[in-house]
């Protein structure tokens, strides 16, 4: 159990949990484009990791959405970013405020 998270979608090894990361994390380079590529080239090996890029690609697109009419929203999507990388390294199948349906 070291090296695996057990979570409602089952085990996680330390490259799927990477690749999450990478899927959130990759909005800072890509913004939509890192998170939508991570999932269409990971979706079928590995639900953690199409889970993780499905819910980055789409809060993504709403948050370029939300800052078109609000300008501090942007902010708070990047933070966002940051603390969902860190739960997809450590295994954690959580999903973005009022989007954590999307993608089981």
């Amino acid at each position: 159990m070291s090296n695996t998270q057990l979570t409602w979608g089952g085990e996680t090894t330390p490259d799927e949990r990477v690749l999450g990361l990478v899927a959130h994390l990759s909005v800072f380079i890509f913004p939509i484009l890192g998170p939508l590529l991570v999932y269409l080239i990971q979706k079928d090996k590995s639900r953690f990791v199409g889970y993780h890029a499905i819910q980055a690609t789409i809060f993504q697109v709403a948050a370029a959405v939300i800052s078109g009419v609000t300008c501090g929203f942007g902010l708070v999507s990047l933070i966002l970013a940051i603390v969902m990388a860190v739960k997809a390294n450590k295994g954690e199948w959580a999903g973005y405020p009022l989007m954590e349906s999307v993608g089981r």
